[in-house]
């Protein structure tokens, strides 16, 4: 009996790394917006943003910081 062929994927061994986008605006007064993108590389962090936002005035960058964990004590709990 053979193991089914998703085991064998080497998608699934791949981790997903937060990226960076800085999307510049120039019709308004701020300079860039800033967005986050889940992708497995840069390669497939800049298709993602190429195919959301465009190519025009987009840079993507590793996130260094990872976010803020969220913290009960100091915010309060929801209602949920």
């Amino acid at each position: 009996m053979s193991n089914p062929l998703c085991y064998h994927n080497p998608m699934m061994k791949m981790k997903d790394k937060l990226f960076r986008v800085k999307i510049a605006l120039w019709r308004k007064n701020e300079a860039f917006r800033e967005t986050h993108i889940r992708a497995f590389d840069l390669d497939h962090a800049k298709r993602i943003s190429n195919a959301k936002f465009g190519t025009l005035g987009v840079t993507v960058v590793p996130c260094a910081e990872p976010f803020p964990r969220f913290d009960g004590k100091k915010i309060g709990e929801f209602n949920r």
